[in-house]
C-alpha cells in the first residue's frame, strides 16, 4: 500500500509544484477572484453529510490556500458538490477548521486526487437560518 502513503501525496505535491513553477502565465491573466498561496500541511476531512458510511477522516496534504478556497491532494475521489469540514493540523494538533465544498476532483496519479474546494458557511448555521445546506 505504498501508493496510499502520505509520502506518495507529498511526492505528487512536489511534482505539481515543478509543473506550476515552469508554466507560463496565461495571456490576459488569471480569472481567479483571489490570489492563491502555496502552503503545506496536513488536513483531516470529515464529511458534513451522513451519506458516507465510513466516518473515519480522510487524510490529505495541503497544496495551496486562498481567501475563497483550499487546494489539496488525497487518496480518495471526492464527489463534486460534497461538503466537508477540513481540519488543519500542525504537529498532530488541530489548529483550525473550515467548512468547504468540492468544486473539482481529478486523478493526477494512480490513487492520488487533486481537489479544489470553495470555502462555505457552516451547514448547521444555514439550517438554523432556514436555508437547506444541500442547495449551496
Amino acid at each position: 500500500m505504498s501508493g496510499r502513503s502520505p509520502d506518495a501525496l507529498l511526492a505528487e505535491l512536489n511534482r505539481l509544484e515543478a509543473i506550476r513553477n515552469t508554466a507560463r502565465p496565461a495571456a490576459g491573466g488569471s480569472n481567479r477572484q483571489f490570489e492563491r498561496f502555496v502552503a503545506r500541511g496536513d488536513l483531516e476531512l470529515h464529511p458534513e453529510s451522513r451519506v458516507r458510511l465510513d466516518r473515519a477522516p480522510i487524510e490529505a496534504k495541503l497544496r495551496d490556500v486562498a481567501r475563497g478556497g483550499v487546494g489539496f491532494v488525497c487518496h480518495e475521489k471526492l464527489a463534486v458538490g460534497s461538503s466537508w469540514t477540513a481540519r488543519f493540523l500542525q504537529h498532530g494538533y488541530i489548529v483550525a477548521s473550515q467548512c468547504i465544498v468540492v468544486r473539482h476532483c481529478r486523478e493526477i496519479a494512480e490513487g492520488v486526487y487533486l481537489v479544489g474546494t470553495q470555502v462555505v458557511a457552516e451547514p448547521g448555521l444555514l439550517a438554523i437560518l432556514g436555508i437547506d445546506p444541500g442547495r449551496i
